[in-house]
């Protein structure tokens, strides 16, 4: 009673006060001015500084350009609400409304300072709007501007009661620190309501912005820890709150996430009240991770979760989440979540019998479940099975486990068998004796249930999976009867073996797959790439790099993948015929002429020990001579240096055999400028591997790429009398052979017959060359070695004569 006097009185002082101030028009009512500075500022003055304001708040948000033509339009400059009918106010009041939750954000702003000022001095939305300002910029509670504002807002005696204090803090000048508001909502549940009523009616009408929800979380978790019990009565007055939140979307949802956990460490729920709230937080989440810790926190604070158990309407509202099962699983490699998986998993159990969504919800956590928690499953299923019997759709959920997880499920029919009665023990020794059965006929998906090949094709024991990748060749090629696999579903399982696959049995039946007509051609690349470095047969080897060459790579970027996963390995195993035409065609065809010399520069930098196949580098060698038609000389013995010169003890012989069979393949089709200028790069790096890897090492690895006599006289034959280029091409590659150790094969070819058609400065020229490639050898050395001597003493002999002084 006393308050309400209280009320009425200074309602009354706040009126005489405003009656005589606008009679004197000394004082005025101000957000950024004095009263009495304000006084003397005309109305288009403050008219023109809000329109300014406006300005560059529609700058920030183009929603503000609606209230250009409403509250700032020059034709309401004379308006006065007394004057107006009670309708023309409601609708003025809502326009206010929306331009104050939508200016909220931006309250500290000048440019907000500036809109206010107006709509204090033209409407007096202090007077006539002060709960729709309040609710605006009450999440500001603990700023000098909300004091301000807070000086020149008038209650009406109905508000009294609920803002009273606000006018002791007004008089006092002080600012409204947390503590201050805390305690009040923890005396006074209206301005609590008020609180969440603002907050939830900004939301709906979309001004919602992040401090407001960090305003609501942190208000409404403060408020609950405040309590100093939470009975009956304040969980029905905080949750309806709550769940109000929970419709709401994005960070507002998460907020109430926040009041949700602290709400379940206060207070015991009841079983009807805990599965309503988990049904409506699982129902439309905005964050499926905040939400999976949400329901996380609430079942594991809550007994009735263990003793009442989870109900099928929460597993449906879970099953409605497919990547639930892989977040909650994510989760628990963080955190300890056994009291949440505990009931969860006895609710999959107990519901998968007789429920199909509870079944798939159930089949999608078997391959995804921790190891900690298997043995928690089975014992929930074995049980269930004991108490239900052999019926409905639990056997097919064993059978599903005993296919992953058949150790951990023989444990649970153990444990269950300890004082079991006959009948238990009869039903046990089924279960087990199922287990014991051939596991070839549970392969194939199970009609019922539509559980996918995976769960066989990923079983511990690698003869279930050849089995299980049988039934799958014989799905993807239509030889599967009635069972069929999305390609969604054929992608998951081929792209799985690839990835993890061990045995070599079961990977030769996957590559032998139409890979390219499930998998993307960029993932496939990536998966084949990575595979060939797992296996040790070099006939799996061999058609693991066949698919990668089959693969239709539209892209360049794709094409130079391929050539940097072929390269280093083609050189090294024996290869097939089917590899070596794949190959030569894979190059040919590419675009990318440039990735792939790109890819071979790569190997030849690579340590990569091991022979290399002669016939590869031979079609390797013929391909990468049409690429070269491509590009310019100079990237041709760049390329010769590079590929020759930097490659590892190892694979230097490997790399001069693909250049000479580039060179070979040039001189055959009698294009000489290319010829001359590769043979030049290939004698030179040659040499330079002869002069640093010494004589045995040279003997040793340079007869392997020693051609035949037959192959060598035909290509010296064919190659024209009658033009200087193609003599010195001819001397090129006669020069190659040399320091090769090919010379027997040309021994029959006399120093005369070279240069019957070349007189003078061609000899002169050749010798020049000779000379330069002996003293750049000499010099590189440090000296000439005897293997230096031998070979380039029988490359002047038998290639110009002995008469070189």
């Amino acid at each position: 009673m006393a308050s309400s006097l209280a009320g009425q009185l200074f309602r009354m002082r706040n009126i005489d006060r405003v009656i005589t101030s606008e009679r004197s028009q000394k004082i005025r009512a101000s957000f950024l001015f004095d009263g009495r500075q304000a006084a003397d500022i005309d109305m288009q003055t403050i008219f023109d500084i809000g329109c300014d304001g406006l300005g560059e708040l529609r700058k920030m948000n183009r929603k503000f350009d609606s209230f250009a033509s409403t509250l700032f339009s020059p034709a309401i400059k004379d308006l006065d609400r007394v004057l107006q009918t009670r309708k023309e106010n409601k609708r003025l009041d809502e326009s206010i409304r929306s331009f104050l939750f939508l200016m909220a954000p931006y309250f500290l702003t000048k440019p907000a300072g500036k809109a206010l000022e107006w709509l204090v001095r033209r409407f007096r939305i202090q007077e006539f709007n002060a709960r729709d300002l309040l609710a605006a910029i009450l999440p500001y509670h603990e700023t000098k501007a909300f004091l301000t504002m807070l000086t020149i807002i008038t209650f009406e005696t109905r508000d009294m009661e609920l803002f009273g204090f606000l006018v002791t803090q007004r008089k006092a000048r002080r600012l409204l620190d947390r503590g201050t508001l805390m305690a009040q909502c923890v005396r006074d549940r209206a301005l609590m309501t008020f609180v969440c009523s603002s907050v939830f009616r900004a939301c709906q009408m979309g001004f919602e912005y992040a401090g407001l929800h960090a305003f609501y979380a942190m208000i409404f978790s403060q408020y609950i820890t405040s309590l100093a019990s939470v009975g009956g009565a304040d969980v029905q007055f905080v949750l309806p709150f709550v769940l109000d939140g929970l419709q709401l979307d994005g960070d507002a949802q998460i907020a109430a996430y926040m009041v949700l956990g602290t709400l379940a460490t206060r207070v015991t729920l009841s079983a009807d009240a805990l599965d309503k709230t988990l049904c409506a937080v699982a129902q439309r989440p905005a964050d499926l991770r905040a939400m999976t810790m949400c329901v996380v926190q609430l079942v594991q604070t809550q007994e009735a979760a263990l003793t009442v158990g989870l109900s099928l309407r929460f597993v449906r509202a879970l099953h409605a989440h497919a990547e639930f099962p892989r977040v909650l699983c994510a989760l628990a490699g963080d955190y300890d979540v056994s009291l949440f998986m505990t009931p969860l998993l006895a609710a999959l159990a107990h519901h998968a019998f007789d429920d199909t969504e509870a079944l798939h919800l159930l089949s999608a956590f078997v391959p995804l479940l921790p190891g900690a928690h298997i043995p928690v499953l089975c014992t929930q299923l074995v049980r269930e099975y004991v108490t239900r019997g052999d019926s409905g759709n639990l056997t097919a959920v064993l059978d599903l486990l005993q296919l992953r997880h058949s150790q951990q499920l023989e444990d649970a029919i153990g444990a269950c068998a300890v004082d079991a009665n006959e009948s238990t023990h009869r039903l046990l020794y089924q279960l087990k004796i199922r287990g014991s059965q051939d596991n070839a006929s549970r392969v194939l998906p199970l009609q019922e249930t539509s559980t996918t090949l995976y769960l066989s094709i990923g079983h511990a024991d690698a003869g279930m999976r050849l089995v299980a990748a049988n039934a799958l060749r014989d799905i993807v090629t239509g030889k599967g009867g009635e069972y069929s696999l999305s390609t969604e579903d054929a992608c998951d399982l081929i792209v799985g073996r690839l990835e993890h696959e061990d045995d070599e049995q079961v990977l030769d039946i996957v590559l032998g797959l139409p890979l390219s007509e499930y998998v993307p051609a960029a993932k496939l690349i990536v998966l084949l790439a990575q595979l060939i470095g797992r296996v040790s047969k070099e006939q799996l080897t061999d058609k693991i790099i066949a698919r990668l060459l089959d693969t239709d790579a539209s892209t360049e970027e794709l094409q130079t993948q391929i050539a940097g996963a072929v390269f280093p390995f083609v050189l090294q195993f024996a290869g097939t015929q089917d590899v070596t035409k794949a190959l030569a065609t894979r190059v040919k065809e590419s675009a990318a002429s440039a990735g792939w010399l790109a890819a071979i520069g790569k190997y030849a930098n690579a340590s990569s020990p091991g022979k290399y196949n002669k016939q590869a580098a031979a079609a390797l060698g013929s391909a990468l001579a049409s690429q070269w038609e491509k590009l310019s000389n100079t990237k041709t013995g760049a390329w010769a240096a590079q590929l020759q010169r930097s490659a590892s003890v190892p694979a230097r012989t490997a790399a001069v055999a693909v250049g000479v069979q580039a060179v070979v393949k040039l001189a055959a089709g009698k294009n000489t400028a290319r010829c001359v200028s590769a043979a030049k790069s290939v004698i030179d790096a040659a040499l330079d591997i002869v002069s640093s890897l010494g004589s045995a090492h040279v003997s040793d690895d340079v007869a392997q790429t020693t051609a035949d006599s037959a192959q060598w006289d035909q290509l010296l034959s064919g190659l024209a009398q009658d033009s200087r280029d193609i003599a010195c091409a001819r001397v090129a590659v006669g020069s190659i052979s040399a320091v090769l150790g090919l010379l027997p094969a040309v021994a029959t070819l006399q120093p005369g017959q070279w240069f019957t058609a070349v007189q003078g400065d061609a000899e002169l020229a050749y010798c020049d060359l000779v000379r330069t490639m002996f003293v750049s050898t000499v010099a590189r050395s440090g000296e000439t070695s005897s293997v230096d001597g031998v070979l380039t003493g029988r490359l002047l002999h038998e290639c110009v004569g002995s008469d070189w002084a």
